[in-house]
């Protein structure tokens, strides 16, 4: 049946429905890119594929859209879609003989360039070099293994003297944690990367090396401009975003801790730190939030997951995270089902016994809080649901805001949103908790209301003297925002 936003409705199936509320984002590579694959992933606990345009060009991006599409609709069970922009890279140059060795005290010279000339000085492609750094502030290279300290900043070089030294390749990257860098948000790679992804309607646009708010809105000008309303995730990879992470949270739909690069960018060991406040400033912001980067590294060659990374993927749900991402391991390692079938595993096992534990609404407290309409309404929802022993809150929503607000409140009871919207059901993937339906017959009230109950039956997720909680904005075919909950027992 078609769907107000033009695109068919997928059929789901019984075991489209998920208790697990900690969703998992996998990462399409070679090891993922056929459809056999990533049907095998979607059974496994997929609810986000990552399409990384760091690799690949649009014509492969554009089999792994149509394949996951595919495999979604077959299984009845939606997968969104998560484009990741690959941002502003500073690289080193070509080097004379294609590597140097960096000795540690010795001083060498960093100029813009392309190609190396002169043994003692490394080209780099950042224009903006001499004007970015200041003298004691650090330059990393080839992902934080080399570091090197500036000394001097003359009018087009920059002399540093290497800290910890080694072998310094062609085109590795180069990083500046201490520097705020004046590179623009997107580059022209960036800007065609995302017109193809508004094109071929991907759910989420991921945005790199954000530094602050200003980032956020200049790429959502641009899909205005385009035509769409796609989600901005924010991807915290720099220091600097550090500063301003509650106004870049208040900016974006959703924030990545990038933990690869923050740990490039900082001394490793603050990497714990900064990933739970990064995750409390999305909690403060009722913002998704996604945990990226070797959650379960050792699977790229091993069938088995290491104690300390199942820890780590443990503590991920613990400090509250929407989503868990893969990217090595499913993209390119030899185990990418069994990675998304062992994230799943543990993720159940641990919320089967953190939801023993109070949620975030019994822990809030009104009396101080200045609370909008919506949010009375998401946590009145979440305490009806819990004192009731509902078995759903059901959320009759255009865009899906009242089941994202319902769930930054944490309810262990399960939140369906039903849209006449595919892509906001789509996108409530990557939403912790939610269940996304596309329903087309949504504007008229009577007949979804009468309808409900049965199609809840149909896909599993209530019987007979169930309870449900329904929230909606009436009248629902003036698209009210909303302001009704409705209990319900299922007949």
């Amino acid at each position: 049946m078609p769907s107000l936003s033009g695109q068919p409705e997928t059929p789901l199936s019984r075991n489209f429905f998920d208790r697990r509320h900690t969703k998992i984002i996998g990462t399409l590579g070679p090891a993922s890119s056929t459809y056999e694959v990533q049907k095998s992933l979607i059974e496994a606990g997929l609810n986000i594929a990552r399409l990384n345009f760091s690799h690949g060009d649009h014509e492969t991006h554009a089999r792994n859209i149509e394949s996951i599409r595919r495999a979604s609709t077959e299984l009845g069970r939606p997968v969104a879609l998560l484009q990741d922009l690959q941002g502003p890279k500073i690289r080193v140059g070509r080097l004379i003989n294609g590597q140097m060795e960096l000795k540690n005290g010795e001083f060498y010279r960093l100029r813009y360039g392309v190609e190396q000339d002169d043994p003692k000085v490394i080209p780099i492609d950042y224009r903006g070099l001499v004007h970015d750094v200041r003298v004691g502030q650090r330059v990393m290279m080839d992902d934080g293994l080399l570091i090197l300290a500036v000394d001097q900043v003359r009018e087009d070089t920059v002399v540093v003297r290497v800290e910890e030294g080694g072998l310094l390749k062609n085109r590795k990257g180069v990083n500046f944690p201490d520097s705020k860098l004046s590179l623009p948000a997107m580059t022209d790679k960036d800007s065609k990367d995302l017109l193809f992804g508004i094109a071929n309607r991907v759910d989420y646009v991921a945005l790199s090396f954000v530094q602050d708010p200003a980032d956020i809105h200049q790429i959502k000008a641009m899909i205005k401009a385009l035509g769409s309303d796609i989600p901005v995730v924010a991807k915290i990879e720099k220091l600097p975003a550090l500063d301003q992470i509650d106004e870049i949270a208040k900016a974006a739909d959703a924030l990545m801790v990038a933990r690869g690069d923050l740990g490039v960018e900082a001394n490793v060991e603050r990497v714990p730190n900064l990933q739970k406040k990064i995750i409390a400033a999305a909690a403060r912001a009722g913002k998704p939030v996604i945990i990226a980067t070797q959650m379960l590294e050792s699977m790229i060659t091993n069938p088995r997951a290491s104690a300390a990374e199942v820890a780590d993927v443990a503590n991920g749900v613990l400090d509250g995270a929407d989503c868990l991402m893969l990217s090595g391991e499913v993209a390119s390692g030899r185990y990418p089902v069994e990675c998304i079938r062992r994230m799943a595993s543990i993720i159940e096992q641990v919320e089967s016994w953190t939801f023993k534990r109070p949620s975030r609404f019994d822990m809030a407290n009104p009396i101080d809080l200045n609370w909008e309409v919506n949010e009375s309404i998401a946590i009145s929802a979440c305490e009806a649901a819990d004192t009731l022993k509902a078995k759903a809150i059901i959320c009759l929503s255009l865009t899906g805001s009242i089941a994202r607000s319902i769930s930054k409140w944490r309810p262990t009871t399960p939140i369906i949103a039903i849209s006449p919207r595919v892509d906001v059901a789509r996108r409530l993937s990557l939403v912790w908790g939610v269940h996304g339906i596309p329903n087309s017959s949504f504007y008229n009230a009577d007949t979804i209301l009468q309808d409900l109950p049965q199609v809840l039956k149909n896909l599993g997720i209530v019987e007979s003297g169930d309870i449900v909680v329904i929230t909606a904005g009436l009248p629902i075919n003036q698209m009210r925002p909303t302001n009704m909950i409705k209990i319900n027992r299922i007949p």
